[in-house]
This record gives C-alpha cells, structure tokens and sequence, in this order.
C-alpha cells in the first residue's frame, strides 16, 4: 500500500497520516485541557493557602497588639481581680489565636489533599490519552528494538525512537494477533538449511574440544533481541531446556561480526567465540527473516510501558506537553503540505494506492480537527500554533459569547488564500 497526496504526487509516509492526526488532535487536546485544569487547581489551591496565611498573619500582629495593651494596663491595676482578669483574658485570646492557626492549617492541609488527588487524576487521564494515541496512531520510526522471550507463550515488546527525542515502550499483542506466536517456533520455521559449524565435539583423549556441523532448523527459538544493527539469538533443543546456543551479531555497513557461546556446556565451550566466516550468511539470513516476521508486530502496540523525551520520563516529570509541541512541529510543515495539495480546501485529504494501481482517498475535514480546539484559551492554543488553524474567536475560552450559536465558522490561516 502506498500513500499519495490529493494531487497524486508521492506522499513521503508509509501510514495513513490522516488518521494518526486525527488521533492526536482527540488526544492531545484533551492532555493540554487537563494539563490547564491541573495547573489552574494547583494556582487557586496555592492562592486560597496564601490569602488564610496573610489573614493569620494580620490576625497574629493584631493579638500581639491587644495582648500588649492588656498587660501594659494590668501592670498599672492596683487591684487583684483586675490582674486575673487580665490574665485571663490573656489566655482566652491565645486560645483563640491557636484555634485560629489550627483552622488554617487544616483547612491548607485538606486542599492541598485534595487537589493532589484531583491533580493525579487528570495525571493519569493524561496518561490514558497519550498511551491511547501512541497505541493506535503512527509516527516515523527511526530505530526499533524488538524484544521476544518464551514465557508459556511469546511474550514480545518494542523500544521505538521516533523524531525529536521521542522513545516509546510497548508491549506487543503478538500471541494474540498471531496464533503462531502461542507455541513454541521452530528455526526451520522462518529460515531453512541453517546449518552451522557450531557443535561441540569433546576429544576422548584430549582436553580440547572440536568443531562440528549442526542442523539447526529443528531448533526451538526461545528469545530474540533484534534491532536493524545487532541482533542475539537464543536457541533450545527442547523448550523447557535450558539454551543451547547463543548468536550475538553486530552489523556495520556491509560487515557482520557474530558469536557463538554454548550457556549449557562449561568451561571455555560456554564462552562466546566467533563463527565461521561461511556461518555468517546463514545468521544474517535467520536474523533477516526473525526480523520481517516480527515488523508486522510493531502494530499491535498493546500497552504503553514508559515514554521518554530526551532521555527523560514524561510522566514522571510532568512533561506530556513538551511531548505534545515536539509533535506538533513535527506534525505542521506535512499538515500545511497536505492541505495545499487537496483540492477540497475545507479538507485533508491523501490517496491509498494498493499494487494493483487502484487508488481510493481518504480525508478529514478541517472543522472536525477545529473542533478539538473549541474551550481553549490563548496559552492552550499557541501550543497547536504550528498545525496552522484556530477556531472561531468567539468559542475561545473568555471570548465574547456568540450569539449565533448554532453556527460553525472556520478559520484557516491563509490555507485558502
């Protein structure tokens, strides 16, 4: 399947743009509104905390006051009664004074509860948004890890590294797209005639052992770590053994390295040593059709494990919307590309061309991606600045009410002219 632009011209993605911006507009709007709504509750929390600080503080200076004249006065009594009485007025006040700052402690301790707990709520919906868009829609793909392991099944995941500094894990749902992937899956299974000078023939006499050919294709494949440069290779006779053989390779241009160790012999047989220069074509084509079998995986992104951005944990560090304006410049000049070459200018439109030649358009229509943008005030829609559309001005947060509100007016900025 390739992708075209609504002019018919190559269009330089090999997923349907389209629907992954539409994905990201449902989801990263409502990651930015709950970014705000957490940020306002975190401002009028820490506000309200200030002004009971302020009006304890002024209640403070004013009992110093008081106290102060009630005993200069006491001092001057010539008479018993009149001391105690200041006295005790003295403690009544200190006593209301406490009461005072046990209240406005409560009362900033019990907030501050709560809108922790309001704030972690939209932290996770926030979490649910961006796991929802990166599960469903698609980014380029500039390197991917594809980590397979046997666990009574093939439990599978990825590390993919997309632009600007963005790194995803996933679980994959691979035993559950592919039945294939529920048993055990033999070397045969994806490349035959891997016969390799990796056995271990032990001297009778000698200490040193010999090598000798292995058919390796009835192997069971127990784990795998595959990237486009390296791979590891892990093989079993029998799934519930332990590995038998072990194939570290390192790609660097047109020039494999690979090892071999031996996990279940000992002594200097299970460490790793270099195969056959003849043994190398026969790796590098198990790698290659390992590889191919599971690319198709990388769509069943199941479970969002973690999300980093330059290294760092968005969520941990409360970085879901650097993540969304990375997206965003990324997203802009192909929005605006597309948009020029469709020739509806109220929609989004691209052209899937399947190997037959058959082509069939897909489209979005701008309102509909507009629409995600209706609420939002200035700060919140400067982060979409770079899509290059804006909603109606008078459906902006603290704008003037329409009084037309049944109806839709569109802004494109300079996309029509």
């Amino acid at each position: 399947m390739r992708y075209l632009y609504g002019d018919s011209a190559p269009f330089p993605h090999t997923f349907n743009f389209l629907a992954t911006l539409e994905r990201f507009m449902a989801a990263a709007t409502k990651v930015v509104k709950l970014e705000s709504e957490a940020r306002n509750l975190e401002s009028t929390t820490a506000a309200a905390a200030a002004a009971r600080v302020k009006s304890l503080d002024e209640l403070e200076t004013f009992h110093e006051s008081v106290i102060a004249g009630i005993q200069e006065s006491a001092r001057r009594a010539t008479q018993r009664q009149t001391a105690e009485y200041a006295l005790q007025v003295v403690e009544h006040a200190v006593r209301l004074l406490d009461d005072a700052r046990r209240t406005t402690t409560a009362a900033n301790d019990r907030e501050q509860a709560q809108v922790r707990a309001e704030v972690e709520r939209r932290r996770g919906e926030i979490r649910l948004a961006l796991e929802g868009f990166l599960t469903t829609g698609r980014l380029p793909i500039l390197d991917a890890v594809i980590k397979t392991r046997w666990d009574g099944r093939y439990v599978m995941s990825c590390v993919l590294t997309n632009p600007d500094g963005i790194v995803s894990f996933y679980e994959l749902g691979a035993s559950k797209a592919d039945a294939k992937w529920q048993q055990p899956r033999r070397v045969g299974d994806f490349a035959q005639g891997v016969n390799l000078m990796v056995g271990v023939r032990k001297s009778l006499f000698r200490r040193s052992s010999q090598p000798e050919l292995v058919q390796v294709d009835e192997y069971l494949v127990s784990s795998f770590d595959l990237t486009d440069s390296t791979a590891e290779i892990r093989l079993r006779r029998k799934i519930h053994e332990r590995d038998a053989l072990v194939f570290t390779m390192r790609r660097d241009g047109s020039e494999l390295a690979a090892e071999v160790s031996h996990p279940s012999e000992e002594g200097p047989e299970a460490l790793p040593a270099p195969v056959d220069t003849g043994d190398k074509m026969h790796l590098s084509r198990l790698w290659q059709s390992l590889r191919a079998a599971v690319d198709p995986m990388l769509e069943q992104r199941e479970k969002l494990l973690a999300l980093k951005l330059e290294g760092e944990d968005v969520f941990e560090n409360d970085l879901a919307i650097m993540l969304i304006e990375r997206v965003v410049r990324f997203l802009g000049p192909m929005v605006a590309e597309i948009s020029r070459r469709s020739p509806n200018p109220r929609e989004l439109s691209l052209k899937m061309e399947n190997d037959a030649g058959r082509r069939e358009e897909v489209y979005v229509k701008k309102e509909d991606l507009i629409a995600h943008l209706a609420g939002m005030g200035e700060r919140e829609l400067s982060i979409f600045a770079p899509l290059g559309f804006s909603p109606p001005p008078n459906s902006i947060a603290g704008g003037v009410p329409s009084s037309n509100a049944g109806a839709v007016e569109i802004h494109f900025d300079d996309w029509e002219k």
